[in-house]
């Protein structure tokens, strides 16, 4: 008998799952190095009192390769490393939870391998836009709480869904997008109705153009919403209280009457 055993099948979800948690464990500990290692100098005391500016550059120690980068660059490398260690710490509490409540699929394992990136990407762009201003007043890199960027960067790692939904919204609003319908090039036209006659209940198919926003149609005394709406069409079930007569299609941009009635049935 030919195929894979249940517990072969078993055994080598348990082995992907063993060395994916193996990968993201090794994976936070080297981001936790390179954290550390990028880490920028604290201002030192001056001899007055006072404190000098931080130095401009970091020694970074790894693994025999020791570079030097600017303060800037340094902070970049802690951002992305913050923001990867935040998604990595999410990939592992997703990953013990599915699998102690045994409902984790192979297919997942994919995800939680990109994890880390998603979260240093995530990072990076949230450090972008705190840096250009445009959220907040911009400064300089000396001016910079690392331990603050740092913190931000984990949390947005950890929560990238959220992040990805809280920038849509923010700048959804900063962008003010056009109202529905006032982007039209055509007034909405009905060409077709199928089919020509239906029951209460019947899906029904709307052809057309400009009927990109349109929200109900309107079946004699009785209205239905209109769904999967595109600029060429639409769909509609017939409506309880539905007479027959030509349709009529409610956009923004007015309505659009069917050139054939549609019979009730």
């Amino acid at each position: 008998m030919s195929g894979q055993s249940p517990v072969g099948t078993g055994h080598a979800r348990l082995r992907d799952i063993a060395v994916m948690a193996v990968f993201l464990l090794l994976l936070m500990a080297a981001l936790g190095v390179v954290l550390v290692q990028a880490w920028p100098p604290a201002p030192e005391a001056a001899p007055d009192g006072g404190t000098r500016a931080p130095a401009e550059t970091v020694r970074v120690h790894l693994l025999g390769w020791d570079p030097r980068i600017s303060r800037e660059t340094s902070l970049f490398v802690i951002v992305a490393a913050a923001g990867a260690i935040g998604a990595t710490v999410h990939a592992l509490r997703s990953l013990y939870w599915y699998v102690g409540n045994r409902s984790l699929r192979r297919s997942w394992l994919l995800m939680y391998l990109f994890l880390p990136f998603i979260g240093a990407a995530f990072g990076l762009m949230v450090y972008l836009v705190l840096r250009g201003g445009l959220t907040a007043p911009a400064g300089t890199a000396a001016d910079l709480n690392p331990y603050g960027i740092t913190a931000v960067a984990a949390l947005v790692g950890l929560f990238s869904r959220e992040t990805a939904e809280k920038l849509r919204a923010v700048f959804a609003t900063l962008l003010s997008p056009p109202q529905p319908g006032r982007d039209q090039a055509l007034r909405p036209q009905i060409d077709a109705v199928e089919p020509a006659s239906g029951a209460v209940g019947r899906l029904v198919t709307v052809r057309g153009v400009g009927l990109g926003a349109a929200s109900s149609v309107r079946f004699g005394a009785a209205d239905a919403p209109a769904t999967d709406v595109t600029d060429t069409g639409l769909r509609v079930v017939v409506p309880p209280g539905a007479t027959s007569g030509r349709l009529v299609v409610t956009t923004p941009g007015g309505s659009a009457v069917s050139p054939a009635e549609f019979t009730v049935e």
